[in-house]
């Protein structure tokens, strides 16, 4: 699709939806447009009333759309994606500004949020989606409002709390193809009037959709146990307390790194067994013992506790308390090569702890004015540990092109053929460890200067007491390198810090965000808003291995990132809430645009790409104009564009120039029930998979600009039937109905030796689901 169709598209919807509506009956609450009350400003409001590009998603809707993760809520947000590699690997998008690195010394860009609590940390973030009261998307730098890492957007899901009014119980269970399995409970138990306790949880399991063509468990399965236990105390109408505990145990297969420059072999034989496609199976293997004999695949645990405490002190002014403790631990094995020589496997073991505990004084005496003020305090402390196996022998044959395309050679071949010196198994290993105390003080107010008009200012100041540190070491000694001796001290990628140790360096850092909004009430039905924001990301300091063994680590303190923001928009709630519409335009300019790049050693480092720009507009609409029809479409455009530097004019990673979405809601009234229909489409455009957009240019070895995924859509639907006097229900759902081939990623760890590797999307997946409320 072109610009122009897609605007026509858009047009075209929302033409018909405004038509739907007027012509529909007199609407009753049956048929009017859910309206959700959001927190995004740190108190109730209607969406209608916030002058921000906000996207919510309550629970029904996220049922009914079959939304689980990340990745299948922001095909229905516009300005927002989600990259699913792993559950320990993702990366979130927000109006093309991704966030995704695993390092410990790093910031994110967009943060995620569990009542309040930041999340951010990817090798953390990316968590089932269950037992939800709603999900919030709120684009746009959101420092001042939700503080570190908002520096574009902030996702809050509020989960559902222990209820002390009554007892609630649901269970679903779902099947389906490639081993399908998915159970998820809930139990709402009040103990007394003031005291409930509540419990849900999920268990799902799926087999890898990539063949392994080696043998052994498929690539990409799903093996996921999430549980969460809720307790709630509110002894008065004046308090309220919430203690929430979260778990989540992820067991994953590997993933399917595919390389398109070397086929499929047996590894002894050398006879081909694959083929070259992005999304046919694969031949990976970890090998010799590496990490103790563990196979490919992830092991991750993630934890939390959230202590939430809301008290009115007087019909004016009420305080808030979040305290928070959460910890991930994660080891993923992959093999980053893509074919089935054991060139080379690596590990990521990932840690992280944090705490947490804001404070917050809300003011509203139902007069001209409404604020807030608080303090907050932010620890973290973590490590990323990476353990590099490689094969010498096969690397001196790959590095010299002497290892024929496509098909390989066998590996008793390469081993004769290799000079003797080099060794089969050579490990080294590096980490990067980063501690961060951060302290935030922030304030914001709204004023109604007239009944149509209230303008708003909010302020946060940040200071960040920061380390950062790195180690490097052999396992078992140095390399033997082509045309030289034996040199113990000297790894073959990367240099050794001296003796192995760790060595750090601290810095620290302030800064203010800011925002300025104006918002206007054309009538009651009708608001307009124009915002001007800064957001910042916070300096961080880099680290390196030493450019010689036993040298100093390379420790590079990148400025702080700042992007300064201009949205104007307009939302409206039409023909008595039977139409809702939403619409803004921004822009976006950015100072010391921080990004990763892959160094020669397979690293990912942190670097700084100079200036950025993005333009974009985001709509969405939703009609209901019968009790037994709701139709829904989003759209959104962002021009996103390296401004100069090293990657000057090239696309942001991941992010799409459009995307698109649409669907409908219909039920009919049938055998003694209600029969649900639920189609939908979702569209995107080209995305580029790193910020060198693979232009040949920027590769070594490499010359083909193949790392990019063309535009592609994805139909779903689901069909269901609930009887009028029973507790239960029965539905069918495919999802990718057409089978589209897409892939996730493309270029990985192997892109740095120029044998690029290529992540396949999801493919046709179908099953039925029974559910039962008790």
């Amino acid at each position: 699709m072109t610009n122009r169709k897609l605007l026509l598209l858009a047009s075209a919807t929302a033409a018909a939806l405004c038509a739907a509506a007027a012509h529909a009956d007199a609407p009753d609450a049956a048929t009017q447009v859910e309206e959700l009350i959001v927190t995004a400003q740190k108190r109730e409001q209607k969406t209608l009333e916030v002058p921000i590009a906000i996207t919510a998603y309550g629970s029904d809707s996220l049922d009914k759309l079959g939304i689980q993760e990340f990745e299948e809520l922001s095909l229905y947000v516009p300005g927002f994606e989600v990259q699913n590699q792993s559950p320990n690997n993702p990366g979130f998008v927000m109006r093309g500004i991704t966030s995704d690195s695993g390092e410990a010394t790093n910031e994110p860009r967009v943060s995620v949020f569990q009542d309040g609590v930041s999340i951010s940390k990817s090798r953390g973030s990316y968590i089932e989606l269950f037992d939800l009261q709603r999900v919030e998307i709120a684009k746009g730098p959101q420092s001042t409002l939700y503080g570190r890492g908002a520096l574009i957007g902030a996702v809050n899901l509020v989960q559902a709390k222990a209820n002390p009014a009554g007892w609630d119980a649901k269970s679903k269970v779902e099947v389906g193809n490639y081993g399908y399995a998915m159970f998820e409970t809930m139990l709402n138990m009040p103990v007394s009037d003031t005291f409930a306790v509540r419990v849900s949880g999920r268990l799902k399991k799926r087999d890898g959709f990539v063949d392994n063509l080696l043998g052994g468990e498929d690539f990409n399965s799903t093996d996921t146990a999430a549980g969460r236990i809720a307790l709630r105390w509110q002894p008065t109408d004046a308090l309220k307390a919430d203690l929430i505990f979260n778990y989540e145990k992820d067991r994953p297969s590997g993933t399917s790194f595919k390389s398109l420059t070397y086929l499929p072999t047996d590894p002894t034989t050398g006879k081909v067994i694959g083929d070259l496609g992005r999304n046919s199976g694969a031949a990976l293997s970890a090998s010799d013992g590496f990490e103790g004999g563990k196979p490919l695949g992830l092991n991750r645990s993630v934890r939390g506790l959230t202590a939430l405490v809301d008290y009115k002190i007087s019909d004016s002014l009420s305080l808030s308390s979040i305290s928070a403790y959460r910890r991930f631990d994660s080891l993923e094995v992959f093999d980053p090569d893509g074919f089935s020589l054991p060139l080379m496997v690596f590990a990521e073991d990932a840690h992280g702890r944090q705490a947490s505990q804001e404070v917050r004084l809300n003011y509203d005496a139902g007069g001209k004015l409404t604020a807030f003020g608080g303090v907050s305090y932010f620890w973290e402390d973590g490590y990323q540990r990476v353990p590099l196996q490689f094969n010498e022998k096969i690397y001196a044959l790959v590095a010299g092109g002497l290892l024929p395309k496509p098909a390989g050679l066998s590996l008793p071949v390469v081993t004769a053929v290799a000079p003797a010196a080099l060794k089969s198994v050579h490990r080294e290993t590096y980490a990067n460890y980063g501690e961060t105390k951060s302290y935030d003080a922030f304030a914001d107010a709204t004023y109604k200067v007239t009944d149509k008009l209230e303008l708003t200012a909010g302020v946060r100041y940040t200071y960040d007491d920061k380390t950062s540190g790195y180690q490097a070491y052999l396992v078992n000694g140095g390399s033997v390198l082509a045309g030289s001796t034996v040199t113990l001290a000297r790894g073959l990628f990367l240099q050794p810090t001296a003796n192995g140790a760790i060595q750090s360096k601290g810095i620290t850092d302030s800064g203010l965000t800011y925002r300025l909004v104006g918002r206007y009430m054309l009538n009651d039905q009708t608001s307009l808003y124009a915002s001007y924001a800064r957001g910042r990301r916070p300096k961080v300091l880099a680290v390196g291995a030493p450019t010689t063994p036993g040298g100093a680590v390379r420790f590079t303190e990148l400025p702080a990132e700042k992007v300064d923001s201009f949205e104007i928009g307009a939302k409206s709630d039409l023909f008595e809430r039977r139409l809702s519409l939403e619409g803004s335009v921004y822009h976006y300019s950015y100072e010391n645009f921080q990004t990763s790049v892959l160094n020669s050693a397979g690293q990912i480092v942190s670097a700084n790409a100079g200036e950025a720009s993005a333009t974009g507009f985001e709509g969405q609409a939703t009609a209901r104009p019968t009790q037994n029809l709701e139709v829904f479409a989003t759209y959104g455009h962002n021009h996103a564009r390296f401004g100069n530097g090293l990657f000057k004019g090239n696309s942001f990673r991941l992010s799409p120039d459009d995307s698109v979405s649409f669907g409908l809601k219909a039920s009919f009234d049938v055998l003694g029930g209600t029969l649900a229909f639920t189609p939908t489409y979702t569209w995107q455009s080209k995305v580029f998979f790193d910020s060198n957009n693979d232009l040949p240019k920027f590769q070594s070895a490499d010359k083909i600009q193949d790392e990019v995924q063309g535009a592609y859509g994805l139909l779903n639907f689901k069909v269901g039937y609930t009887p009028a006097n029973g507790p239960w229900a029965v539905e069918a759902f495919v999802t990718n109905a057409l089978n589209e081939k897409y892939i996730k990623d493309a270029g990985n760890t192997g892109d740095a030796f120029g044998i690029a590797t290529f992540i396949a999307g999801e493919p046709r997946y179908y099953g039925m689901s029974f559910s039962l409320k008790y």
